[in-house]
């Protein structure tokens, strides 16, 4: 009788073999169906991709065209109005400017490094800067 319990309990071993395999062969054949999907599914994407990168890439082109038609045309208008109404109006308001008196050099002047004379000359001139700025204000 042991040899008739050592074949059942192969035959049962067996049997729960056969049914993980099978279960097995089933999740595989799920796995590669969804690998299948996920696949087209790429696929589809990059060719979306693909179209999407045409566009964008046409769009630039006419933007750039566009643009450069646009610069070429206000060329166009700045050369037939001749200089701008900003340089006009600076030019009809700018007022003379204040002389400014010189004093005698004195030897004190003379005796100055060359640096420190340039700094004299940095000095900033408040009339023309006053003309300068009404001009922007208008």
């Amino acid at each position: 009788m042991q040899d008739n319990g050592t074949v059942q309990q192969l035959s049962k071993a067996l049997n729960q073999l056969l049914d993980a395999y099978e279960k097995l062969q089933e999740e595989s054949a799920n796995i590669k169906e969804e690998n299948r999907k996920l696949k087209e599914e790429v696929d589809d994407l990059e060719l979306r991709n693909r179209g999407l990168d045409s566009r964008l890439c046409a769009l630039n082109d006419t933007t750039k065209q566009n643009s450069s038609e646009m610069d070429t045309m206000l060329g166009r208008i700045e050369n037939i109005l001749g200089p701008s109404v900003v340089e006009e109006e600076i030019v009809e308001e700018k007022e003379p400017e204040p002389e400014i008196e010189e004093e005698p050099e004195t030897q004190e002047e003379e005796n100055i490094s060359p640096e420190k004379k340039e700094d004299n000359n940095t000095d900033i001139d408040l009339g023309r800067m006053q003309s300068l700025l009404n001009g922007f204000s208008n």
